[in-house]
């Protein structure tokens, strides 16, 4: 019940405010956001790639989005991949 008033209060879930103007969006992102990272393995170090967030098209202004998940520091470089149906 407390999310149904929350989606109410601030619009439907599916909804993003551009310029002011509610707009549908879609939840399938168009990239995904990597990170590079090393991780410390028996034989030394090795690189392992981390996805971090998705990013979106914003077409109204030819921009992109990005939306990390949860809460994290972001160290370096961040790689945006085409999403594909089937993400690694």
């Amino acid at each position: 019940m407390r999310n149904d008033n929350r989606n109410n209060q601030n619009g439907n879930a599916n909804q993003e405010r551009i310029n002011g103007q509610a707009q549908e969006t879609t939840n399938t992102p168009d990239y995904i956001a990597m990170q590079y990272r090393m991780v410390r393995v028996e034989s030394g170090w090795k690189t392992r790639k981390e996805r971090i967030g998705v990013a979106f098209n914003n077409s109204s202004n030819n921009s992109i989005c990005f939306r990390p998940s949860g809460q994290q520091v972001i160290e370096g470089d961040i790689y945006l991949f085409p999403y594909e149906n089937n993400p690694a």
